[in-house]
């Protein structure tokens, strides 16, 4: 009885499947994909019925173009030849479907060199990945990665700073990378400066390695800037100037002191902005 009421089902089972709708309906598929890539690569895609079941064992014929940017094999293999945006035709008994596809073949990755990142300013790096003829290429995602995450954090295309310290980015698309050194500050001082001719201001630092930044805004025409003074520690003064930009270390508490010289009583009063990192060194 038992063998009996198998081989019913297995019957069942059988014209079931014989019976099942194998008429192409759709194509079901990933979402267009963007190609970075020369090498040949498939686009897996199952053919439906009306009820959305998939038919086993039946395949779409691909085709596709245009035939400079995108090689189609006879069996389904694709390849980008080059840069481009292109369209891969489906086709299943009576039905056919075309899918965009970008080819997005990268050359070089265009990044800084190197990069200065203040601890609580969250900075874009906004790679440029471009192709041949150093043309850009939209729509390709450039994987961002740290040396060194407990120094700096990337959070999609953006640099955190965590901890002050030097790290390696790394920018890749496939096999073309690029890399960017980062210097990782942190932010002591930021001041306005006002100064009338003969004034000073004094600034106390702890011990540190800084990067001091001063920029003034003058009158061209009196060749007029500030000049910086230390008392406490072996750091170079600075003459005075319109710009400087210099390094600093501090073995112990120490006073930096920005003057506007006199300029025989008819100086003017500097402005500007003082800007102090702690950084790596």
């Amino acid at each position: 009885m038992r063998k009996i009421s198998s081989i019913v089902l297995t019957t069942l089972v059988a014209l079931s499947l014989a019976c099942a709708d194998k008429t192409p309906a759709s194509f079901k598929h990933d979402a267009s994909p963007v190609v970075t890539h020369p090498n040949q690569f498939k686009f897996p895609v199952s053919v439906l019925n009306k009820k959305g079941e998939a038919i086993e064992g039946l395949t779409p014929s691909y085709s596709g173009g245009p035939a400079d940017v995108l090689e189609v094999s006879a069996d389904g293999s694709l390849r980008c030849l080059k840069s481009g945006d292109a369209k891969l035709t489906l086709t299943s008994g009576a039905i056919s479907e075309p899918v965009p596809l970008k080819c997005r073949i990268p050359v070089e990755i265009d990044v800084p060199a190197k990069l200065q990142v203040v601890i609580g300013s969250p900075t874009p790096l906004n790679p440029r990945v471009v192709g041949d003829g150093a043309q850009p290429l939209d729509g390709v995602k450039v994987d961002i990665t740290s040396s060194d995450p407990s120094i700096l954090a990337v959070e999609g295309d953006t640099l955190k700073g965590v901890a002050v310290g030097k790290a390696r980015l790394q920018s890749s698309v496939g096999a073309i990378s690029s890399a960017t050194a980062v210097e990782v500050v942190e932010k002591v001082v930021s001041e306005a400066l006002t100064l009338s001719e003969g004034a000073s201001r004094s600034f106390t630092l702890q011990p540190a390695y800084y990067l001091v930044v001063i920029e003034t805004k003058v009158d061209p025409r009196l060749k007029q800037g500030v000049t910086v003074n230390w008392s406490g520690a072996a750091c170079d003064n600075q003459p005075e100037s319109t710009s400087l930009q210099f390094n600093c270390r501090v073995e112990e508490t120490a006073t930096m002191t920005l003057t506007n010289p006199k300029l025989m009583g008819i100086g003017a009063t500097v402005t500007g902005t003082l800007n102090v990192y702690r950084a790596p060194g």
